[in-house]
């Protein structure tokens, strides 16, 4: 897969969220950042979005739970920028 497969990818599936809470969300940490992250991180970005909700994917980014070990340092990044 092509890093502008991942970036659209990455976009569409957090642009069609289903709840305006996780879009709001997703656009700060996701789209306006797509360049800020290495092609491992947006291969992470992706399985993150195929094994997680996006319930759980805002419980993420809100602090309410805690991220599998496997994608800790991608949240931590993400919650820096």
């Amino acid at each position: 897969m092509t890093l502008n497969s991942l970036k659209k990818i990455i976009k569409y599936r957090s642009t069609y969220s289903g709840t305006k809470e996780t879009d709001l969300l997703y656009k700060k940490y996701f789209i306006n950042n797509l360049n800020r992250f290495s092609e491992n991180e947006l291969i992470l970005l992706k399985s993150v979005f195929d094994i997680y909700s996006d319930n759980e994917i805002y419980e993420i980014l809100t602090k309410k739970t805690q991220v599998n070990i496997r994608f800790k340092n991608l949240f931590e990044k993400i919650n820096i920028i």
